[in-house]
């Protein structure tokens, strides 16, 4: 078998997760009352506490528009805006337990995903989270 190159399965990620995101983002949305966009950023910041500017440069978008998502967020209690404890210019967004509990009831909602993944079974799954985590760690640092 040809190893296909990087940018060959970076593509292939970026068409399949394209093609299918909406499926996903129709069912989280019904799911939880409130736009994928939040989701997105819940998701980011259940990870760990994050400042804005960080928020932002994660969820690929300006200032701005992560402002209105983060106060969005704070409106709906699931998450708290706080100034950064060692420098007052950044403020650290940190998600609440109700924040939390969100995210893990799409995270365990196997129809939160789209479809194609029944296709996998446990093995498949847990090698594929492996990798995932690799090059997100990788494009994190």
């Amino acid at each position: 078998m040809v190893v296909p190159t990087s940018t060959e399965l970076w593509f292939a990620m970026n068409s399949l997760v394209r093609d299918h995101a909406m499926e996903s983002r129709s069912r989280i949305d019904s799911r939880i009352d409130m736009p994928f966009s939040r989701f997105r950023a819940l998701r980011r910041i259940a990870v760990r506490d994050l400042t804005q500017s960080d928020l932002a440069r994660r969820l690929g978008i300006d200032a701005p528009a992560t402002s209105v998502i983060v106060n969005d967020l704070v409106d709906r209690g699931l998450v708290t805006r706080e100034h950064h404890p060692t420098d007052r210019r950044f403020k650290v967004v940190t998600i609440t337990d109700a924040g939390r509990q969100i995210v893990d009831s799409v995270i365990a909602d196997p129809t939160a995903a789209p479809d194609m993944f029944t296709a996998l079974d446990d093995e498949q799954r847990r090698h594929l989270g492996t990798l995932l985590t690799t090059l997100r760690e990788a494009a994190e640092s």
